[in-house]
């Protein structure tokens, strides 16, 4: 039985914002460069992004709680997909630091 067609229309909106940060947040030729400037400080790229994945748990749960946000251009809905890249970029990020090669056609 296939998913919910909404799930599919999602992951291609998700695909097209992590497209769109991409191109302003990383390097030509390494697609999550910014992911790794907190190895600069000695912690690996695949924690450095847990953090950001917390910082937008806790934005979530506040909305929740609050019924609103302060910040129109940011909806609940636009931090759940936020969300969502940033717990795929950090199963990259973790696959890579434990070695795995993961191609992109598997």
């Amino acid at each position: 039985m296939p998913g919910h067609p909404r799930f599919y229309i999602l992951l291609q909106e998700i695909k097209e914002l992590h497209n769109k940060k991409n191109a302003d947040y990383s390097e030509e030729g390494n697609p999550l460069s910014n992911f790794y400037e907190c190895e600069k400080f000695g912690i690996p790229a695949w924690k450095g992004c847990l953090v950001r994945i917390s910082d937008k748990t806790s934005r979530i749960f506040r909305l929740a709680a609050k019924g609103k946000a302060e910040v129109k251009e940011e909806s609940i809905i636009d931090t759940l997909k936020d969300l969502a890249v940033y717990s795929l970029i950090c199963i990259i990020l973790y696959e890579q630091a434990c070695g795995e090669n993961v191609e992109a056609s598997s």
